[in-house]
């Protein structure tokens, strides 16, 4: 019995020095200049600002418009205020001030719902047009990994010190470019 149980101690204190002796290789990526250099990306990103670059326009003139209806607000709120005016004409303006504010509402409700429509058409082009090639870019990492015996690759903005000789993006890089 004694000789088992020192076969077995000695045999666990052989495979825990072997597997200490397993040191993981490890890398780092720049995801951001990665996909900076993905040029199937940069296009796929250039067309989702495009699709989006109409709204937001139109997201501007609705702004602008709101914005002369406060200024035309603030004018005929001048007026109501003016001890000059007789009360015909102050009733008058407080009636313009009541139409300029439900426009001021209109407004404001359709700028909300244009902003929502243009948040969902952005997430939608994100989804269409981007996410297939991010999961590209995770994908060469992994190839580029296999190919260098890499166990480990952690992105290179939450590391606090890697040595350059780590960094793999180039390599990333040019598998990513060269499948295009």
């Amino acid at each position: 019995m004694k000789k088992i149980i020192t076969l077995l101690f000695i045999s666990s204190i052989c495979a825990a020095s072997l597997y200490a002796q397993m040191t993981p290789v490890i890398a780092t990526v720049d995801v951001q200049r990665v996909l900076n250099d993905y040029t199937a990306f940069q296009k796929a990103v250039e067309k989702v600002k495009g699709s989006v670059a109409p709204v937001e326009e139109e997201m501007k003139r609705m702004q602008a418009n709101i914005e002369d209806i406060v200024t035309t607000g603030r004018e005929v709120e001048a007026k109501v205020k003016n001890p000059a005016l007789d009360e015909e004409a102050k009733a008058e303006a407080r009636a313009q001030v009541a139409t300029l504010q439900a426009q001021l509402q209109q407004a404001q409700i359709e700028l909300q719902q244009f902003r929502q429509q243009a948040q969902q058409l952005a997430q939608q082009g994100q989804k269409e047009q981007l996410a297939p090639l991010q999961q590209k870019a995770v994908d060469a990492v992994k190839q580029v990994a296999q190919d260098k015996g890499i166990d480990l690759v952690v992105p290179l903005n939450t590391v606090v010190f890697a040595a350059d000789a780590l960094e793999i993006s180039d390599a990333v890089i040019a598998v990513l470019n060269a499948a295009e």
